[in-house]
């Protein structure tokens, strides 16, 4: 194989890997589009353990750097270095550069998981509480939509599982800017192992304006 021939080939193996990882609008990758369709699980346990998407991403890419190194005749380590650099930076970089520039509504939304926490406290067979999710509109405009908690694996049968209480409330993410919105919920549980108090975080969100509804 030919030094072109294997540059051509650790370029590809190097976009595949982002490609795979790429999850932007949703949350979803679309490696995890890709196993679900041709009907491989993405999970070694259901819905948690090893993760084969990202254990297959991470081999392509390793194969693909070193690819690229044996195709390199000057500079190969720097080189192999930054591609292994931008592997990682530059998806976010791209989907930030598209929603300052294209994306319109909650599509210019980006959600700051890891800033957004809730916290509840319980009195007879009502639970009440307050989520502070933080967000940052990359957009020239106000965006108006209504959020909801998704997915929460780790909270099956709880009155958290399914906080639809937070789409009854329309919130408003000023342009260009980032902020932590507080959202105060009521809901009327029967469990009485429900915890008297409680905190948690890493929720995953369903958003939605008018006709359009994002995972995030």
């Amino acid at each position: 194989m030919s030094r072109r021939q294997r540059l051509a080939v650790a370029l590809l193996l190097i976009t595949s890997t982002i490609i795979l990882n790429w999850s932007y609008p949703d949350a979803k990758a679309l490696g995890e589009r890709l196993f679900q369709w041709v009907g491989l699980p993405v999970w070694s346990r259901g819905a948690s353990g090893l993760n084969y998407v990202g254990i297959t991403s991470m081999l392509l890419l390793f194969a693909g750097l070193f690819t690229l190194r044996t195709a390199l005749q000057r500079h190969a380590r720097k080189i192999t270095l930054l591609a292994l650099i931008l592997s990682f930076w530059l998806p976010s970089q791209l989907v930030v550069a598209y929603q300052s520039v294209w994306a319109k509504g909650i599509y210019a939304l980006e959600y700051v998981k890891d800033e957004s926490n809730c916290n509840y406290k319980k009195e007879d067979d009502q639970v009440t509480g307050t989520c502070s999710l933080t967000f940052v509109n990359h957009s020239g405009q106000d965006i108006l939509f209504t959020a909801s908690i998704r997915n929460q694996r780790y909270l099956v049968g709880s009155f958290l599982e399914s906080l639809d209480i937070l789409g009854d409330h329309t919130l408003t993410m000023p342009p260009r800017q980032k902020k932590t919105i507080n959202v105060a919920f009521t809901k009327i549980v029967a469990d009485a192992r429900t915890p008297a108090s409680g905190t948690f975080s890493g929720m995953d969100l369903a958003v939605k304006s008018d006709e359009e509804e994002r995972d995030l």
